[in-house]
């Protein structure tokens, strides 16, 4: 006898694998080095323009900056890449291990733009991001450390509190700036809104009202949207002119300052003004970095959250298979419409699930396949409690055909395959004709590997009902859980498919709301 011991609840999932945060990591220290190279080489410059040095050692340090700016720049895009692959994968891996009840609407959605907008743009981190997170400080703070080498601390002190100054108002003027954008997204938005009603509903608006009186609303609308656009745009134009002055205000502050203080030749001018305007450069880029952390950040976290959604538990140790496939269900109840449910479903049954609509049937069918686990109770495959197997093992034992079957893009035979990755061509065509699919297969040269469109879409209802049907008696499960798998076929299509799987020798459990005596049902469960 084993003891098996449920696995504690799991720690939260860190947003970056390890791996990745190594890879961001090392980008990350790379573009630092860029940083201090480039600092050494715009002070070799303003030394060589204020001891009138040879240009070897400009060019030397140049170098090494455009060197290794073309590296951690590649480095970037290659670890964006893998960063995306590390991401999906640990996604996927999270997602593959979720609570199937997990997945209602809201959470679907959320996956869906985690997935095609949320990781791809994590890519831009060690592309961009990291460039501007710290590229763009740490060249000020090198430079700073420059004009003090070239014209003393005085001046590298000056330098410094102009391109604070400088940061501050950039900061200021980008945030208004992002303030009017916002705004009007929500007018266009708005506009959209009121269009797309407008043309959903032009038959009624216009035989109601007529057809000036129809666009009354949207002229509303416009008007609205016209007068703040003309507010944003105002916004938006005094924050970059703002923006602007900020741009420049290093340079012109440190060349008024040389010029009352005196004391400074040409050549020192010169070259302090250029290391200023180097530092200043990326300020109004790190402004809007700052601005855009918080976006940043929230993607992260919903990444995070998508990958700590909630798991059914597994015991660390798993005991004996399952003696037989007989179903036993004890004391089950899950809220809010099973209740102290007890059935036992001999191997080799086929099954009735009956009941009013939202009796519980398609829950009863979820639990028997451990969706979830019930709130009360246990459900036992020959003798053994579900929640004691590896999920693999239980899935290995049960074939499923949903209500609203699931095709993907490719061929038909590819979409058969799902069922048993192994099978050949021979077995799928055979186990094709049988649900009843030869009208499909011979449409055209191809057979099987016809292209059955963007998600089916090539193919009729009952058709894609037939596909999900030939894919699950392709697995061979020795239990066959159908809900509603038919209910598009007609009756003649129907009866010819039960006939082929009350032939097999596997427990069958199915809902249905049609006749249900074409299945020869041996048990019946009223719920």
């Amino acid at each position: 006898m084993s003891i098996t011991v449920d696995t504690p609840h799991k720690k939260p999932t860190p947003s970056l694998p390890a791996i990745a945060r190594r890879r961001l990591v090392t980008v990350g220290v790379g573009w630092i080095a860029v940083a201090f190279l480039e600092a050494i080489a715009y002070t070799a410059l303003a030394l060589g323009i204020v001891n009138q040095w040879s240009p070897k050692w400009v060019l030397i340090t140049a170098c090494a900056a455009i060197l290794a700016t073309v590296w951690v720049n590649r480095s970037g895009y290659l670890t964006g890449v893998r960063l995306a692959g590390d991401l999906y994968a640990a996604l996927g891996q999270a997602l593959s291990r979720t609570k199937l009840s997990w997945f209602t609407n809201e959470h679907r959605a959320q996956v869906a733009t985690i997935a095609g907008q949320g990781i791809p743009g994590f890519m831009s981190i060690p592309a961009h991001q990291l460039q501007k997170f710290l590229h763009a400080p740490c060249i000020p703070l090198f430079l700073i450390f420059g004009i003090g080498v070239v014209a003393g601390l005085t001046l590298a002190l000056v330098a410094a509190a102009l391109l604070i100054l400088s940061l501050i108002v950039q900061f200021l003027s980008q945030r208004a700036l992002s303030r009017a954008d916002n705004n009007r997204h929500k007018a266009e938005a708005s506009t959209a809104e009121a269009t797309l009603e407008l043309v959903d509903h032009i038959e009624l608006l216009r035989t109601a009202a007529g057809p000036k009186r129809a666009i009354a609303r949207i002229e509303q609308r416009w008007c609205i949207q016209e007068e703040t656009l003309k507010s944003t745009n105002h916004a938006a134009a005094m924050a970059v002119f703002v923006s602007n002055l900020a741009t420049v205000l290093p340079i012109a502050g440190m060349a008024a300052y040389l010029i009352i203080t005196g004391g400074s030749s040409a050549v020192m001018i010169l070259a302090v003004l250029v290391l200023v305007g180097r530092a200043a450069a990326p300020l109004g880029e790190l402004a809007v970095a700052g601005l855009g952390i918080n976006d940043l950040k929230a993607s992260l976290q919903n990444y995070q959250q998508a990958i700590n959604t909630p798991t059914l538990p597994e015991p660390a140790l798993f005991k004996s298979a399952p003696a037989d496939y007989q179903l036993s269900i004890r004391q089950v109840s899950h809220a809010p419409v099973l209740k102290d449910i007890n059935i036992d479903i001999p191997e080799g049954n086929r099954v009735w699930v009956t009941g009013v609509s939202g009796s519980g049937k398609s829950t009863l069918l979820e639990l028997l396949m451990r969706f979830d686990d019930p709130e009360h109770g246990h459900i036992l495959l020959g003798g053994v409690k579900i929640n004691d197997m590896a999920y693999e093992d239980l899935a290995a034992h049960i074939a499923y055909v949903p209500q609203d079957p699931i095709v993907f893009t490719g061929t038909l035979a590819e979409n058969i395959r799902i069922g048993n990755p192994q099978a050949s061509d021979v077995e799928i065509d055979s186990i094709a004709r049988k649900m009843r699919l030869e009208s499909v297969i011979d449409r055209t040269p191809e057979g099987i590997h016809q292209s059955v469109g963007q998600q089916g879409a090539a193919l009729s209802g009952g058709e894609r009902q037939r596909v999900a049907l030939a894919r699950a008696l392709l697995k061979k499960a020795p239990i066959l859980v159908l809900d509603e798998a038919t209910s598009a076929l007609d009756e003649q299509i129907e009866k010819g498919i039960a006939d082929s799987i009350r032939a097999l020798s596997a427990t069958v459990v199915f809902v249905t709301h049609r006749d249900a005596t074409i299945w020869q049902p041996t048990q019946s469960i009223a719920l």
